[in-house]
Order: C-alpha cells, then sequence, then structure tokens
C-alpha cells in the first residue's frame, strides 16, 4: 500500500549528482516557479553570481582514453555539478562514495543552506554508524532523512562504501520523487538478462530509471547492480538525464551564430535579437563530437552556451551550421545493419529494419572487414556491420558481409569468457573458460573496458573476470565484467591461490569471490613449517593469509597445489598488558603471569595505525601477538597506556642489579626461558620502597628468584 509522503515543496532541480560537488540551486528567482517564465527574456539571463574559478584543462582526462565523456564532464562543470581537484586532477575512474552521493543529491534538491545549517548540523543521528559520519556532512544525511533519501528500515549510513550501480539508482528516483512510480512498477518485468540479480524491492526503481531514460544497460543486456560507479561514467549518465529534467534550462542560454568570433566577443541571434558575447579565455567548446577552438564555430551555428561572472565558460554546438541536430541514436549494445552513407564527423549511419539510424562514434573504434583490421575509410556503402557500444558510443564495427557478397561469410570473431588466470606476459592473455585455460593474442590497439570505463591493460588483475571479443584470434575488446575484489581492512582469509604473484600482487578466490591482496615487502610465508618467502606461492596452492588494511603480512600454506597437506608451524597468540618492550623481547603479563616473548627480526609491530619497532611499545599498552614457532611475528596495539596497575609475577635466575644514588635498587635483571625455549635476559624497574624476602647472601648469579609487580614497577624480590 502506497503511504502518502507530507513533505516540503521542492523547486524541481536538474538532477541528482552522484560525486563531491559544489552545484548551484535552482530556486526560482525573485520567489517566483521558474516554470512561469520558462520561455520569456527573464529565463535568459546569464548567471552573474560570481564562483570560484572554474577548471575545463583536468590533466588526466587528456587524451583519448576518456575522451567519450569529455562533454559529458564540462557541462556539468559548467554548472558547478562536478568540481576537479586542487591538484588539477579530475580522477575520472575514481569510485564514488555513499556520502558523496547523499551530499550532492541533498544539494541539487536545493537544500544545502538547510543542510549547513547549525540546527541540522546539531542534529543527533540514530544511524549506529552515527560516529562514522564526518562532522561536516551530518546536516546533509539530516536533510536526506527528512526528504526520503533513506528506508525506514536503514540502520546505517555506510559514508564510505563506494555506490554501486542499484544503490545509486534508487537514491536517484528518490531524488526525484519518483518513489510512487516505483512502487507502482514492483512487479514489472526487467529487460535485463541478469534482472534475477535485481532485489524484489529494487524491481520498480530501476524500471522508472531505465523507463525515464536515467539509466541504461550495458552492450551485452546486462544491468550489473554491483558494479560500482565511476565520477566519468555518472557524467555521462546525468548530462544525458539532466537535459530531459525540470531545471534543466537553469542558467541556459540558446542562440545562432551570427558572425565568426572576432577577438574574444561572439555574436549570436536569441529571442529575436543580436546580442555580443564575451568568452572566457579558457572557453569550452564542442562541436562535431571533439573540443574546438572560437574559430572553429560558424555562422549559422546552434549553440547552447552557459557563463559565469558575465563570461562565457561553457559552448555546445547542437546543430552545426544550421544542419540537423548533431545528438545521433544511442548506441546502446549490440547493432547491425547497412552501412548507408561514408562515416563522416563523428557518427556512422545505418539502415536496421527500414529505419536509418546514425550512431555516434568513440574516438577509439577499431573497424574489421575481410579478415583484417581496417579504417573508417575501409567500410564500403553496402557493407553489413555489426556494432558494439560502450558509454553509448560505437567502438567496435566489423564487417560481416561485405557490400558485393552472397552467401554466409566466414566467421572470424570469437566470444571468450574467462578468468584472467596469469599476470599478462609476451602480449598473451591467458583466461580460465570453461574449455579449460585459454589463450588469447593482444596488440597495440586492444580496447579495454573496466568500471565503466576505457583503460588499459595494467589495470587487469589476476582474477579479474572477462569476455573478450576476439578478431582472427587476437582480442579487438576485453570487457572486465567481475573486478577481482580489493582487500581493504584488516583480518585473515583463507583462500586458493589463482594466478602467480607479479609485483607482489596477489589473488587468491575464496568462497567463490576473487580477491586482490597486496604482498608487504617483508611478507613472510610459512611453508611446512619453515619461514620463507612469497617466491613459494603457486596457483592451486591454499592459504590463510593475514593482513593488516589490506597488505599482507604473513601467511601459512594449508595445502599443495596437489591436494596434499603441509605441516603447519608452532602458532600461537598472546593478549596482554606490556611491561617491558625491547626490539627482540616483549613482556607482557596476562592472568598475573609475566611472560617474554621473543621477537621475530621481520616481526610487524603496529601501535596507533603506524608501524614501529619494538622498543616503542610503552608499558602499559594492551598488545596481540601473534607468535610463529615460539618468536611473535605481529603484534597490536588494541589500548593505548592509561596507566598500568596489572599486577604480576615472574620468575626467573638472578643475573643482576643497579642502584640509585641513595643506594637503592634501581633495577633487576634476570634470566628468563622465553616462547622459543631459550633465555631471555629482562630487565625490570624496581620500587624505591621494594621489599625483598630471603637470604641477600643468595642474590647471585644463576640463583632462583621471584618478582612480584605493579604496573611496570617491581615491588618484592623473593630469593629462593
Amino acid at each position: 500500500m502506497k503511504h502518502l509522503r507530507m513533505k516540503k515543496l521542492l523547486i524541481p532541480t536538474l538532477a541528482l549528482s552522484l560525486v563531491m560537488t559544489t552545484g548551484t540551486t535552482a530556486f526560482a528567482q525573485n520567489g517566483r516557479d521558474h516554470n512561469d517564465d520558462r520561455n520569456s527574456n527573464a529565463r535568459q539571463n546569464f548567471d552573474k553570481r560570481p564562483q570560484n574559478a572554474i577548471k575545463f584543462d583536468f590533466k588526466d582526462i587528456k587524451g583519448k582514453e576518456f575522451e567519450w565523456a569529455l562533454n559529458y564532464i564540462m557541462s556539468l562543470v559548467s554548472r558547478r555539478i562536478f568540481d576537479g581537484y586542487p591538484d588539477g586532477t579530475f580522477k575520472p575512474q575514481e569510485t564514488v562514495t555513499r556520502i558523496e552521493a547523499i551530499t550532492a543529491a541533498v544539494r541539487l534538491m536545493g537544500l544545502r543552506d538547510q543542510a549547513e545549517s547549525d540546527a541540522e548540523k546539531a542534529t543527533k543521528l540514530n544511524f549506529l554508524d552515527a560516529a562514522s559520519v564526518p562532522s561536516w556532512a551530518v546536516g546533509y544525511v539530516a536533510v536526506a532523512l527528512e526528504n526520503d533519501l533513506f528506508t525506514e528500515s536503514d540502520t546505517i549510513v555506510n559514508p564510505n562504501q563506494p555506490a554501486d550501480r542499484l544503490w545509486a539508482t534508487t537514491l536517484l528516483v528518490k531524488a526525484l520523487k519518483l518513489q510512487d512510480e516505483a512502487e507502482a512498477n514492483m512487479n514489472a518485468k526487467l529487460p535485463f538478462s541478469d534482472s534475477s540479480a535485481v532485489p524484489a524491492g529494487s524491481v520498480g526503481y530501476v524500471k522508472v530509471a531505465v523507463d525515464k531514460g536515467l539509466v541504461n544497460g550495458f552492450e551485452d543486456n546486462t544491468f550489473r547492480p554491483k558494479q560500482l560507479v565511476t565520477r566519468a561514467q555518472i557524467a555521462a549518465l546525468l548530462d544525458r538525464a539532466g537535459n530531459q529534467l525540470p531545471g534543466s534550462i537553469e542558467g541556459l542560454v540558446t542562440g545562432t551564430v551570427v558572425a565568426p568570433v572576432n577577438g574574444n566577443i561572439l555574436t549570436v541571434r536569441t529571442n529575436g535579437q543580436n546580442i555580443n558575447l564575451t568568452l572566457h579565455p579558457d572557453v569550452f567548446i564542442y562541436r562535431n563530437g571533439a573540443k574546438v577552438s572560437p574559430s572553429a564555430l560558424q555562422t549559422g551555428d546552434v549553440l547552447k552556451i552557459r557563463s559565469n561572472d558575465n563570461s562565457i565558460i561553457y559552448i555546445e554546438v547542437s546543430q552545426p551550421n544550421g544542419g540537423n541536430p548533431t545528438t545521433p541514436t544511442q548506441a546502446i549494445g549490440v547493432k547491425t545493419g547497412m552501412v548507408t552513407s561514408a562515416i563522416s564527423g563523428n557518427t556512422i549511419t545505418l539502415l536496421i529494419n527500414g529505419q536509418t539510424i546514425s550512431l555516434p562514434l568513440n574516438s577509439n573504434v577499431l573497424y574489421f572487414r575481410n579478415g583484417a583490421q581496417t579504417t573508417a575509410a575501409g567500410l564500403q556503402v553496402g557493407d553489413i556491420v555489426t556494432t558494439r557500444s560502450y558509454n553509448y558510443g560505437v567502438s567496435y564495427v566489423e564487417v560481416t558481409q561485405a557490400v558485393g557478397t552472397v552467401g554466409t561469410p566466414t566467421n572470424l570473431a570469437s566470444t571468450i569468457i574467462g578468468t584472467l588466470t596469469y599476470p599478462i606476459s609476451d602480449n598473451t592473455l591467458l583466461l580460465t573458460t570453461s574449455a579449460g585455460l585459454q589463450g588469447v593474442s593482444l596488440n597495440s590497439t586492444t580496447i579495454i573496458y573496466k568500471n565503466g570505463a576505457f583503460t588499459t591493460l595494467s589495470a587487469l588483475q589476476v582474477g579479474d573476470v572477462l569476455t573478450t571479443y576476439a578478431y582472427n584470434h587476437t582480442a579487438a575488446v576485453i570487457e572486465v565484467t567481475k573486478s577481482v575484489s580489493p582487500v581493504t581492512t584488516t583480518g585473515e582469509m583463507t583462500g586458493t591461490v589463482s594466478g602467480q604473484v607479479s609485483n607482489n600482487l596477489l589473488t587468491l578466490t575464496s568462497a567463490g569471490q576473487s580477491y586482490s591482496l597486496q604482498l608487504h615487502a617483508n611478507t613472510s610465508i610459512y611453508s611446512d613449517g619453515a619461514q620463507t618467502t612469497s617466491a613459494v606461492l603457486q596457483p592451486g596452492q591454499v592459504i590463510k593469509v593475514h593482513y593488516y588494511n589490506g597488505v599482507v603480512l604473513h601467511a601459512e600454506i594449508l595445502q599443495r597445489a596437489d591436494g596434499t597437506s603441509v605441516t603447519q608451524p608452532n602458532i600461537a597468540q598472546f593478549t596482554g598488558t606490556v611491561i617491558s618492550a625491547t626490539n627482540s623481547v616483549v613482556v607482557i603479563v596476562n592472568g598475573n603471569q609475566a611472560q617474554a616473548v621473543n621477537v621475530n627480526d621481520k616481526a610487524f609491530i603496529y601501535r596507533s595505525g603506524t608501524q614501529v619497532s619494538g622498543s616503542a611499545l610503552q608499558a602499559g599498552d594492551i598488545v596481540k601477538i601473534r607468535s610463529y614457532n615460539n618468536s611473535a611475528i605481529y603484534a597490536e596495539v588494541t589500548q593505548l597506556t592509561s596507566g598500568n596497575n596489572q599486577n604480576f609475577s615472574v620468575s626467573g635466575t638472578f643475573n643482576s642489579v643497579t642502584f640509585t644514588n641513595q643506594g637503592k635498587i634501581a633495577t633487576i635483571t634476570i634470566n628468563q626461558t622465553g616462547t622459543n625455549g631459550s633465555n631471555v635476559t629482562t630487565t625490570y624497574n624496581v620500587s624505591s620502597s621494594v621489599s625483598i624476602t630471603g637470604n641477600m647472601s643468595n642474590m647471585v648469579q644463576n640463583r632462583a628468584i621471584t618478582l612480584q609487580g605493579t604496573g611496570a614497577l617491581i615491588t618484592k624480590i623473593n630469593i629462593q
């Protein structure tokens, strides 16, 4: 049953941005509803509000790799929806966190002032992980909760969790106030081959988002609900969606070029009058699928224009030189048709089922004809081709039947699905497929597509699940359909080594999931009970790894690749309070009994999240120690010293003492048996009020002695 939502009336906004932004709101001027004067001259006023400098020259989106997303990104940057980073990058492949998405949603709903008010920032959040929400974001979470961006059953925010496609899609629909429509579509049938992966309670949200043109599936007809969202991918999504939603004309001027640019002045005709516009020195101009200079604008071009602080910062040629609009049919999925004209500019034109359509081309298009790679000029009118698209632009064109030929053409294309099993070498990709291990040749033009963006071979990791489209047994396109999961927490994992260790990267398969873990330069591996290095790791071995912040510190091989068991080291774990510590010995007390623990020379010791030496441990620290073959290989301070009042006793043989200037015992050194059975010499501080029992004349070397203490001080010496 639908429930009534009694919420504040919001002025519609451009769209939901799923990245951290400084987006402007879409409130009507002078308190008026902007729908009242959408087509009037008042709506053509330029945005004259002074803003921070808008940057269009991002150093990490130059070249062909992200050319497909360039206009999407710049369009949103011009609207203050996206911003770059202080180091001059845009980070197009970086994933978006949930708190970034929530913050952006609230801002673009026109609620930024409310979210940053003292009242909202002082909200006591009732989420279980409220303490993990950054203080600056508390108001945003509070306002998001008030506006139905959370469900009634949500108990956590997960602020730092990357946003996946399903979560982002649901948030988008909620921010656009389409929940009722989503609820009405919960029993709809989704068109995707992996629709079963979409939870039943989310089907309606996905259906509405698809129907509204906000999201689409991938070229293999999958939705991939768990795939993470990148900044470049969201830029494309939002720019397409924003052109359909209320508020899309906020700050936008449409006009026709009257004369070529003269100096930095552009003259356009809008609303029946000519106006002169001043171009910003860094103005971004997009024409026929590419960034161009102001001199490329032609009389008759129809423009979409955005300004900032009285100068033009963004221009998109929506209709070149009075011709047809440049927006072609979206090149979604795999399409087959006949070439009707030579490729011109940024589009390929095909006849499909009696309908002529134009598809946008990415900059990295590969063309294949008659068994060989060719160029756009190599295609001929009348060729039957199959296209494959990525990010709504065609990247692969294969002539399946050349013009003038009849019969069934030779099939030179193949699809191979498998898991990357070994690091790439000798330009060969080795995959484990349903038919076994299979190799695929690579070349310099192979297209790699991962996490919603084009990338390079170096981004592929052992354990990634790939779909490879090959032509003449050479990979043309490699698509990562399931990325190996990085481990970014602390703990332990048991799994099977799934590939050769390369560049200190270990890949494991555990519970059906692939994981990628970084090995520390000093990682210790234990095989047949002995300490060794990562060089012994081989695919097929079952191992147990222990990692800290995603970095493997030590591991033990449990089973060889042939299935036989491996002798394990003597493993022990201790938890206690530090009495004293050196780089080679740590003395802890647990259960009133002090214990000297030998420290391995390759041990990893962490205090306050930082790797330290053994001598950096302080009396009173509570530590967790893991020992292999009676030698500590790992120690972590779980609680810093806050005053140590632990009572303890320890036995050994007397070694020596030192005295204060007043003649009192300052320290006592005894010989103890360490955890590995060796003799350990340990020095303890002695209280000025220490009591001594037994005959003092018997306090000689190797005489049995028992010490009792509190905190880090010996308070009683018992001579045997």
